[in-house]
């Protein structure tokens, strides 16, 4: 059996090698970048960028990732009530809620606020806004993790739906009926929810975050920004 300090949020990364314990308190699971593998009670498979998997405590559960894929980890004493139900563990991170990790991340990784009391309410407040089960069809998991390893590079519709063993026009309409988004508008949010992520939070300069995010020309990024939020990135900027 595994213990920690709880409430509290981390950030992890785990092993191709299969491991199995349990928790004497809930554990939710939300990738960041790639994908797990996990076996429950009720569930056996593939938990990717827009989902996550809630563990009951007590709950035997055996699991796998790449070393590179990353996840944020919460440890909770208490779930919100529709999240409790191990018949249905796996429930859909929402774009405030995905935007939200980003953050976790920045603060955990450059900062190591580990179990920050602001942070674990905030999170508690966006998952009670999450929805159970999953809208991702498992072919398009291997693409999420794939763009948001790095959601600098450029990508195409061919790339992808290759990875998604599909054709290009399928791939179209099952990225959408998955993420709500086409693929050309699911890039930008993610690129610019990740640039204000880090404008906010750290102090990385803003042509280091438009690199960062797919933009070599400053100028185009700063359009884009603005457009996308109203504000130019200035605005956002941590004093």
């Amino acid at each position: 059996m595994r213990t920690s300090s709880v409430p509290s949020l981390s950030i992890r990364s785990y092993t191709r090698n299969m491991c199995s314990h349990t928790h004497d308190h809930f554990q939710l699971v939300l990738p960041i970048s790639g994908h797990i593998e996990i076996a429950i009670d009720n569930f056996d498979g593939k938990v990717g960028v827009g989902e996550g998997v809630c563990i009951a405590p007590q709950e035997i559960h055996n699991f796998s990732a790449n070393e590179l894929s990353k996840f944020v980890v919460a440890d909770l004493q208490e779930v919100p009530n529709h999240l409790n139900d191990k018949q249905q563990p796996i429930f859909q991170v929402n774009r405030a809620l995905q935007a939200f990790l980003g953050f976790v991340e920045i603060q955990l990784t450059q900062f190591a606020h580990h179990g920050h009391r602001e942070m674990v309410t905030l999170f508690f407040t966006l998952l009670e806004k999450s929805v159970k089960g999953s809208s991702v069809d498992k072919r398009i998991t291997p693409v999420l993790s794939h763009i948001h390893h790095d959601v600098s590079q450029s990508f195409t519709q061919t790339e992808l739906a290759r990875i998604a063993c599909m054709g290009t026009t399928q791939f179209k309409q099952r990225f959408k009926a998955a993420t709500g988004q086409n693929l050309r508008d699911y890039l930008v949010s993610s690129r610019m929810e990740k640039a204000k992520a880090l404008l906010s939070n750290t102090d990385t300069p803003i042509l280091d975050v438009a690199l960062s995010t797919g933009y070599e020309d400053i100028s185009a990024f700063s359009r884009r920004f603005k457009a996308y939020f109203g504000q130019p990135p200035g605005f956002y900027k941590r004093k």
